[in-house]
């Protein structure tokens, strides 16, 4: 009985050091800075509308043709 509270107290102590370590890995790369940005982004432009699927291939496509020049 001891075996089992003490594993489900160690895996919950290495899930939150794993969930910490990995958000924070996240946060600091650039594909995470890069999509806080753009989340930013949608939110700050759409603050009460849901997207749609149009409007996110719209999206992606300004951005290509940006990369493109």
């Amino acid at each position: 009985m001891e075996l089992i509270v003490f594993s489900l107290g160690g895996f919950s102590i290495l899930y939150f050091v794993i969930q910490a370590a990995v958000t924070k890995g996240i946060n600091s790369s650039i594909i995470g800075k890069l999509l806080e940005k753009e989340y930013e982004e949608r939110v700050n432009e759409r603050v009460n509308e849901s997207l749609t699927i149009d409007d996110v291939l719209e999206k992606y496509k300004k951005r290509d043709d940006k990369n493109k020049s």
